[in-house]
């Protein structure tokens, strides 16, 4: 067996190696005179502490080894048993003279902050990069990443305003960027500003241990402002921002979006997303007042999630302005409170005209909730099916019996009672 893989090419035993981790690949140099230098010319290397703390050496001595003149992608993660005096600035820039594409750093050590080199701030061959935990972003006036597409920002330190707003600028043709924010990074105000923009998911830290109040006016309260002015976006994930957030254009292209938690939107929040396709909304109370005059042209999908909100109306309204709407699902929490019923004097024209899939998640049978299902199966003319997950503590069968008694306008219509609960988006997130 061991001359069958020896007879094999160098390159097809480099494609093998790519496979496994960093250090077992080095460890292949004490099979042979002829394996001793295989795995330096490895185009991709990854080195994650494993709790032992000498990664930090093995990282070091290795890259000195590594004879690569091109390097794909580099990940380094050094954990909090990592000795501290890693020269991490030298390892970087010797991935950057070697025209490294993909560049991951996650340092969870006990060392101070680190910086990235200054070589890195005009490196053109980096497509994506990823910074983790105890790094500076500080950047200076002469940076520019022109090949950069791919960007993670999670839990880093700013030396300031002016670095975030350096390094976006600085990528011309960015197209994904994630943001994970920690509370103490240094920043009051985030803004992306980056024409080029695709893809931005965007999580801040809670400003303390206890839950936020959804719709506080107090500004004393308020840690800063989120602007986003990305006229290209298609698709946009926003989850826990605390920040007063203010998105200050209409994202005409706009496809995708999932909201969760944003505590202060401004009046203009749920304007500058009527041009989605696909909505996932967890609806605050703040929205409830924008929500009535918001015209969502192109939504085809609808994920409307209900915390501790009067929810009934807002939904009506939605449904009133999405003329377009084919998937609508509803998920309630048991916290939400249980509002009158007020039947609209005209029928939606999604449901007459549209709506093909209803999913009703935790459904408990209130009065106000039966009243809102009765009426969409009885006017929604196109529905092909529809999916009604009973909250686990009602009664089934009485439940199901009284569903199933109610009248359908679509008389085609699947109606489904599935056992467990599907498409739970934002759990995990509200």
């Amino acid at each position: 067996m061991e001359n069958r893989i020896c007879d094999l090419p160098d390159d097809l035993i480099l494609e093998i190696m790519n496979f496994i981790p960093t250090k077992d690949a080095v460890a292949t140099t004490i099979l042979s005179k002829r394996w001793r230098l295989i795995w330096t010319m490895l185009p991709t290397l990854e080195y994650k502490d494993s709790g032992s703390g000498i990664i930090g050496w093995f990282v070091e001595k290795s890259l000195q080894l590594h004879k690569a003149p091109k390097l794909e992608r580099l990940t380094i993660e050094l954990g909090p048993h990592s000795h501290v005096d890693v020269d991490v600035e030298k390892c970087l820039e010797n991935a950057v003279n070697r025209g490294v594409h993909e560049l991951d750093l996650n340092l969870l050590w006990n060392a101070e902050i680190t910086s990235f080199p200054k070589s890195l701030h005009t490196c053109d061959t980096l497509v994506d990069l990823v910074l983790s935990n105890k790094i500076l972003v500080d950047v200076p006036s002469q940076v520019d990443l022109p090949s950069l597409l791919y960007l993670s920002l999670i839990d880093v330190v700013y030396k300031d305003e002016d670095s975030l707003a350096g390094l976006l600028s600085s990528s011309s043709v960015l197209h994904w960027l994630m943001v994970q924010r920690r509370k103490d990074d240094n920043l009051t105000n985030f803004t992306v500003k980056v024409s080029s923009l695709k893809t931005l998911y965007y999580k801040s830290a809670w400003p303390m241990d206890e839950p936020v109040e959804e719709g506080d006016d107090d500004d004393d309260d308020l840690i800063g402002s989120l602007v986003i002015d990305t006229p290209a976006l298609d698709d946009i994930s926003l989850i826990t921002v605390c920040e007063d957030c203010c998105l200050i254009d209409n994202m005409s292209c706009l496809d995708e979006a999932n909201i969760s938690h944003v505590i202060y939107p401004d009046d203009k929040f749920l304007k500058s997303l009527s041009s989605v396709k696909h909505l996932h909304l967890c609806l605050t109370n703040p929205m409830v007042g924008s929500s009535n005059d918001v015209k969502f042209s192109r939504l085809i999908e609808f994920y409307f999630l209900t915390k501790t909100v009067d929810w009934l109306e807002p939904l009506m309204f939605f449904l009133q302005n999405s003329a377009q709407l084919k998937f609508l699902t509803i998920h309630t929490e048991h916290e939400s409170p249980s509002p009158p019923w007020n039947q609209p004097s005209s029928i939606p024209g999604c449901l007459s005209s549209h709506l093909e899939i209803f999913v009703w998640n935790n459904y408990e049978g209130r009065d106000d909730e039966k009243q809102l299902l009765s009426y969409i199966l009885a006017n929604s003319e196109c529905l092909k099916r529809a999916e009604i997950n009973l909250i686990a503590t009602c009664n089934l069968e009485e439940r199901q019996k009284e569903i199933q008694s109610m009248p359908r306008i679509s008389t085609s219509s699947r109606l489904l009672f599935p056992t467990q609960m599907k498409n739970l988006w934002f759990n995990g997130y509200c």
